[in-house]
């Protein structure tokens, strides 16, 4: 009696570590274990992104070099497209960063500056802060530019990125605080990463 239990629970033993190697083997097989190839989308230019608050449409960059600041002589503004198909207004940039500045050579992230928002048409060859910063829920075009800040030893190329954080809207408070929903960036979301033209503009004094 106990030589046959012991036969079928060795004999049930076999079959389930059977069971997980040929699934083990297989996820493998998928790639299931292998780490993921990229952390970000590549978008073509031109291309909408829509980050399931807003949509952009990024379209090119320029940059200024100012001697007279150590911190901070490289100045990056980023123009591009934005609209919201959302029923409320929303804020075009929000902490922290959904929108970023990317160093194409090193790939490293600009720190965040003011941005500029302004109606599809109007003027934006000067760059202004204006106390606009919310684009309302009509889902027409607007122009935001966005100051970026590279790192001291940026070398500017053809071209910048820009990436793009995915949002959600879900309950930020911790602990049950509050069961507001807020959108928030999705930190478990790969971002969407776009190659703009870039301008070489003239020193500034």
């Amino acid at each position: 009696m106990g030589e046959k239990s012991t036969l079928r629970r060795r004999i049930g033993g076999g079959i389930v570590a059977g069971v997980v190697v040929l699934a083990v083997a297989v996820i493998a097989l998928l790639g299931g274990f292998g780490a993921r190839t990229s952390t970000v989308i590549r978008v073509p230019a031109g291309q909408q992104i829509d980050t399931g608050m807003l949509v952009y449409l990024p379209e090119s960059a320029t940059v200024t070099y100012r001697p007279t600041n150590e911190d901070r002589p490289w100045e990056v503004v980023i123009t591009m497209k934005v609209r919201n198909p959302q029923a409320q207004s929303l804020r075009a940039v929000i902490v922290p960063a959904n929108v970023i500045g990317v160093d194409p050579r090193t790939r490293l992230t600009a720190e965040s500056g003011s941005f500029s928002l302004s109606w599809a048409g109007v003027d934006t060859s000067s760059f202004t802060v204006t106390s606009r910063y919310l684009v309302p829920p009509d889902n027409d075009w607007m122009v935001l530019q966005l100051r970026q800040y590279p790192a001291v030893t940026f070398e500017p190329g053809q071209t910048y990125m820009v990436a793009f954080r995915q949002m959600e809207y879900t309950v930020t408070a911790a602990y049950g605080y509050s069961n507001v929903k807020n959108w928030s960036v999705n930190s478990f979301a790969r971002s969407f990463l776009a190659e703009v033209p870039l301008t070489r503009l003239p020193d500034a004094d």
